[in-house]
């Protein structure tokens, strides 16, 4: 089922953009999916097929197909250098299915689209893309959380991946649990999570402030204007609202699924990652902003020293980024190196 996709048509003329709605391994789940290539692309090249996969709170849609400071999108910069790219949002986010609330809202129940469950959607979109495209292999950019979902399928369908990328790597906290996660996301719970993830509740609200006050802390604040101007990121936000408002409380909030954080207090904080890096066997790039605060560089070091199996793996933290550096002003060096590492060949 394709959705309307004539507001973004106008942006690149030369650039097609499709929307489509497919069916998810469980019953009455719809994943949705957006596709750009180049209009003359007529058949994909076999090593340029690429699929986005979204961190914790925010679609791929907006993380990966929001127009910044006037340009394009990093979807858009794929295309225009001849792949074919695709998006997609995990159950629960975006424009994918949302289950309905019951009374007492959220709260009432479990946390929602935990990584098993991210996986699986992963799975049918892999599987949605090689039919569509015909070709064998597609190539995966993961960011944040998106990284562990990116990296758990690699690492267990190792034969339908030719290159796995991963922006700001989640890997295991090393600070004891509370304290990690009162760094890790916990100014945007609204319930006490008393140690146990079923206390989190399905969603978690998450403002406008709080979001801003995230993405730049730790920063001066002129530094955090050039990286981010506040004009921008209200742009960005009113575009995630018209996704993923909360439906239980303000509508100026965004609801964003809790299965990651049970994830991260019942895992990630206690060295319980959820796949094995060292089963990961394709060429893979991990990089980091050397202002990331919640992905630190830790992270992204203690990784790569367990890719035992990759056959080529490179490292690099990118100057004047923070965890969302994909969206900021120095955005297109990443997206030139992740271009120029899925365009290289390695023996």
């Amino acid at each position: 089922m394709d959705c309307d996709s004539a507001a973004l048509r106008g942006r690149f003329p030369g650039v097609n953009v499709s929307d489509h709605l497919i069916a998810g391994v469980v019953s009455g789940v719809e994943i949705h999916v957006r596709n750009k290539r180049l209009q003359n692309l007529e058949s994909p090249d076999e090593e340029k097929v690429v699929v986005f996969i979204h961190g914790a709170t925010y679609p791929g849609s907006v993380a990966f197909d929001h127009p910044m400071f006037g340009g394009g999108s990093w979807l858009d910069y794929l295309a225009l250098h001849g792949f074919d790219t695709y998006l997609f949002d995990v159950r629960g986010y975006g424009r994918s299915s949302r289950p309905p609330l019951r009374n007492g809202g959220p709260a009432r129940d479990l946390p929602y689209a935990r990584t098993p469950e991210a996986l699986a959607d992963l799975g049918v979109v892999v599987d949605f893309v090689r039919e569509r495209t015909q070709v064998s292999k597609v190539n995966l950019i993961g960011w944040s959380w998106g990284t562990a979902v990116g990296g758990g399928f690699v690492s267990e369908h190792n034969e339908l991946v030719r290159h796995l990328v991963m922006v700001a790597p989640l890997w295991t906290i090393r600070n004891p649990p509370v304290i990690a996660i009162s760094r890790w996301m916990m100014s945007a719970l609204p319930w006490p999570v008393k140690g146990q993830p079923d206390y989190l509740g399905a969603y978690r609200s998450v403002s406008k402030a709080d979001a801003r006050q995230r993405w730049v802390r730790g920063l001066e604040a002129n530094v955090a204007e050039q990286l981010m101007p506040q004009a921008e990121f209200d742009g960005w936000w009113q575009a995630l609202l018209e996704i993923q408002a909360d439906r239980s409380s303000d509508a100026q909030n965004v609801e964003a699924p809790n299965g990651v954080m049970a994830d991260l207090v019942e895992l990630w904080a206690v060295a319980r990652p959820t796949y094995a890096p060292e089963k990961i066997c394709v060429p893979t790039q991990l990089l980091v902003g050397e202002w990331d605060v919640d992905t630190p560089a830790y992270m992204a070091q203690d990784l790569f020293s367990r890719l035992k199996g990759a056959p080529y793996k490179r490292l690099e933290i990118l100057g004047r980024g923070t965890h969302s550096m994909a969206l900021e002003l120095n955005r297109i060096d990443l997206y030139r190196r992740t271009r120029e590492f899925l365009e290289a060949r390695f023996i």
